[in-house]
């Protein structure tokens, strides 16, 4: 069965009778009602790797289900508030790497650094999520965070951040 299978047979057992993907985002809404609709578009849907309605729902029930999310405002972001996951990821990105696996990555990266550039920090949330030693993990906003590093190495003040506590995968 193909993922178009798959959603539409969610889509025919939730009764959900609408476009394919706005009927995923409330099919997820309702399975999620603690995450904020950004990170749900932003975040869930886009990196829901499985496709089919058994994965869906088996990485809702295992990993999602219980995570709680704050949005702060002016949050203070530098290297040492992340993991050392994260931080690596960031340095090998900042030091020019091209990923294979992200797709159009180089244009990707020339359009947040002229976006920044010509309008400043974005005020579009990243996804963070906090660890059990108060580290924060890297979600979402890999881009934006690598071009403002690069203008900005000491730290910046990033105007909104959605952050996922309790994230099981972290445990």
């Amino acid at each position: 069965m193909n993922l178009q299978e798959n959603i539409s047979r969610i889509q025919e057992v939730m009764g959900i009778v609408t476009e394919t993907r706005q009927g995923l985002l409330n099919y997820l809404k309702r399975q999620l009602p603690n995450f904020p609709d950004y990170v749900i578009k932003d975040w869930v849907y886009k990196y829901n790797k499985d496709g089919s309605a058994e994965g869906i729902q088996d990485w809702i029930d295992s990993q999602l289900k219980d995570m709680e999310w704050e949005l702060q405002k002016d949050f203070p972001i530098s290297m040492d508030i992340f993991t050392n996951n994260t931080k690596k990821q960031l340095e090998i990105r900042i030091g020019g790497e091209v990923r294979q696996d992200v797709d159009k990555d180089t244009e990707r990266h020339e359009t947040q650094k002229e976006l920044l550039q010509s309008k400043g920090i974005s005020e579009e949330p990243i996804i963070l999520f906090k660890t059990k030693d108060g580290k924060y993990e890297l979600g979402e906003g890999w881009h934006r965070t690598t071009q403002t590093f690069i203008q900005f190495p000491d730290g910046f003040i990033q105007p909104n951040v959605y952050i996922g506590l309790n994230a099981k995968w972290l445990d």
